[in-house]
């Protein structure tokens, strides 16, 4: 090594690094747009957002070349990507944890522990539109989700950093929606027996 490799490479990353960054600013717009999208009940126009999210994630994944600033820079764009499609999966009744995506692990984990927190505001929607038996299965994907990801936290923070805090969140997230469920069904009992 010498220093004028070191600028030579230093260079080369900041060129690279300004162009990435825009990537994963138009990527994770995308994502966003489309998680909004869903929960106005857009589903097909979230579909689009998506399906422009995931051409970008390709274009993010070449940049791949240079791991000192791919990994750190892109992680957070990724996982709000698959929190997207997670939550369009679990919406649209194809919920797995099988998802095509080239995206670290830590982000594919994140993702899906933030996916929880979408679910809970899409249960609470249908649990004010009456429609328990959806909010339920909400309810169901987001246990779901919480107890595969739990498998996870015997891993260093280092490897799955952010995972244990965005797990607590969501157990928390869980019961809440748990309480919310039974007052509703609850509320409606009283109003089906004339009860004030």
């Amino acid at each position: 090594m010498r220093l004028e490799d070191c600028m030579k490479r230093l260079e080369e990353l900041e060129s690279a690094r300004e162009e990435l960054f825009k990537i994963l600013r138009e990527m994770r717009i995308h994502s966003t747009k489309s998680v909004a999208l869903i929960h106005a009940g857009k589903i097909e126009e979230a579909k689009l957002e998506l399906k422009k999210a995931i051409e970008l994630l390709e274009k993010v994944n070449e940049y791949r070349i240079y791991p000192e600033i791919y990994f750190y820079l892109s992680n957070d764009a990724m996982q709000e990507l698959v929190e997207a499609i997670v939550f369009k999966n679990a919406i649209s009744g194809e919920f797995t944890f099988d998802i095509n995506l080239d995206v670290t692990p830590s982000a594919f984990l994140n993702g899906l522990a933030d996916a929880v927190g979408e679910l809970r505001r899409y249960a609470l929607t249908k649990l004010i539109e009456g429609d328990f038996q959806t909010a339920q299965r909400m309810l169901e994907i987001m246990e779901k989700i919480y107890e595969h990801l739990m498998e996870f936290t015997s891993f260093p923070e280092k490897l799955v950093p952010g995972l244990r805090k965005k797990l607590d969140v969501a157990r928390m997230s869980i019961e809440r929606t748990k309480s919310d469920y039974i007052a509703a069904r609850v509320a409606r009992l009283n109003e089906s027996l004339g009860g004030d």
